[in-house]
């Protein structure tokens, strides 16, 4: 694993493991809600990793608009799992735990970001 692992960026890497852990954490979400707050979760994770995918395959020039759709995917994912702790589907350390991984791939991306300029 350790040799697929090294193939990717450490933002991928971050957002692999992100989708995966939110995942884990969406199945045991109440019944009612896993439909409304965990598809949109889980749609909201596999998203950000599809589009740091295609920035990462994008020709320069579009590099940006998929960082920007990223940066928003993980700002969406902050509020709703925000929302999702106020009803107490997750504790105080889950929460503060996926805000931290949340928080440090948007600094990743933000410095991609930078790095490829306004277009």
């Amino acid at each position: 694993m350790t040799e697929a692992k090294d193939k990717h960026s450490p933002l991928h890497t971050e957002l692999f493991e992100l989708a995966g852990w939110t995942l884990d954490r969406t199945a045991s979400f109440p019944k009612s809600q896993r439909h409304t707050f965990g598809r949109r979760l889980d749609d909201l994770c596999l998203g950000a990793l599809e589009d740091e995918t295609r920035a990462r395959y994008a020709p320069r020039v579009e590099t940006a608009e998929h960082l920007d759709a990223l940066n928003l995917e993980l700002e969406l994912m902050r509020v709703m799992w925000r929302l999702v702790k106020e009803r107490g589907w997750i504790s105080l350390r889950q929460a503060l735990h996926v805000h931290e991984r949340i928080d440090k791939a948007g600094r990743m991306a933000g410095a991609w970001r930078r790095s490829v300029g306004m277009t």
